[in-house]
């Protein structure tokens, strides 16, 4: 029997190009999970900068009055601007961000907001991020990644 052996040289090649496009896939799944998280702490990290400079100005009127409103902070307020800023849609206990098609990008847990030092304008909000990962429109896990975000406002004269 007589074989032609001249197509055999491909297959390893072919083996070696389908690896190598796996790998860069995987690297950009990762890089677009970190993108999703850093653009998730930036926006938290903005509405909790508002948050904080309103919260200022209610407790400077405070403080004029004669109270300090420094020990409680409205959290539904932070969650609610958190909401609109970053187009999340609540359920249950999560915010939904989805994308142009309507499907889930990503979600993370509804956050949670206390002071990292007492009687001062120290904030800090942890939440995780959840990310669903597709492979070939299917989707095989969900990356889940812990946030905080700290903030501080001090005034120094």
């Amino acid at each position: 029997m007589i074989r032609n052996k001249r197509g055999e040289g491909y297959v390893q090649v072919c083996v070696l190009i389908i690896a190598i496009c796996m790998i860069l896939s995987v690297f950009v799944t990762f890089a677009c999970s970190v993108n999703v998280v850093r653009v998730t702490e930036r926006n938290v990290k903005t509405v909790l900068e508002i948050y904080v400079t309103k919260n200022s100005i209610r407790i400077y009127n405070s403080i004029k009055q004669g109270t300090n409103a420094t020990d409680s902070i409205d959290k539904e307020e932070f969650k609610d601007d958190l909401t609109s800023f970053c187009t999340f849609h609540k359920v249950g206990s999560f915010l939904y961000h989805n994308n142009a098609d309507g499907d889930t990008e990503y979600f993370i847990t509804m956050p949670e907001i206390n002071f990292s030092e007492a009687n001062k304008l120290r904030l800090v909000v942890k939440y995780n991020t959840y990310i669903p990962l597709y492979f070939a429109g299917i989707h095989v896990s969900t990356a889940i990644v812990p946030v905080t975000v700290k903030i501080n406002l001090e005034g120094k004269f």
